[in-house]
């Protein structure tokens, strides 16, 4: 019998699922690294994604503070590892979205290559894809979008799901990535 590779979410009341699930996908891409990383977003945030305050992420980043790990952490140690990342964040949405960049203005310097942003006005999805995962829904990555906002998301690891979204964002945004 096949298994089923498709999870849903909905928040608030699974905002700790969605929470956990985060946390699960990130440690995931922390010990096997895609080799890109697709975030598209209206909103997004230096929101807190793993817990390390017991310091059970300790062996994956030693130098981490006994804490709530952010976003931006966690992309410096992808991008150290080499993995690519793409943000493709709402026009519209600039004011709070350039919060988001000027935390990972020091990331953006030390690995030019590797990061790279497209503002768009229209773009309206809300995913994450990395090269065997696709997070997608309703939820920006805010912490109102995690925990307080009616939010739906899935997650799935077909691979000819992953991979068709993969492809498409590939022609369509690899152009327009600086």
């Amino acid at each position: 019998m096949p298994r089923n590779k498709q999870r849903f979410l909905f928040g608030p009341e699974q905002s700790n699922a969605i929470r956990d699930l985060l946390q699960s996908i990130f440690v995931a891409e922390l010990l096997s690294p895609s080799k890109r990383l697709w975030f598209f977003f209206g909103w997004i945030s230096d929101v807190e994604i793993l817990d390390n305050q017991a310091r059970e992420f300790s062996s994956l980043e030693p130098d981490w503070p006994t804490a709530k790990i952010r976003l931006s952490k966690i992309m410096g140690a992808l991008l150290s590892r080499g993995s690519e990342i793409s943000l493709i964040l709402r026009e519209d949405r600039q004011k709070h979205n350039k919060i988001f960049i000027e935390n990972i203005k020091e990331l953006i310097q030390q690995y030019p290559d590797r990061i790279k942003i497209a503002w768009d006005k229209n773009e309206h999805n809300k995913a994450i894809v990395g090269d065997d995962f696709l997070l997608n829904g309703s939820m920006n990555l805010t912490y109102y979008g995690i925990t307080i906002n009616g939010e739906n998301i899935s997650m799935t690891t077909e691979s000819s799901e992953v991979e068709e979204w993969r492809l498409h964002i590939e022609n369509r945004w690899n152009e327009k990535l600086k």
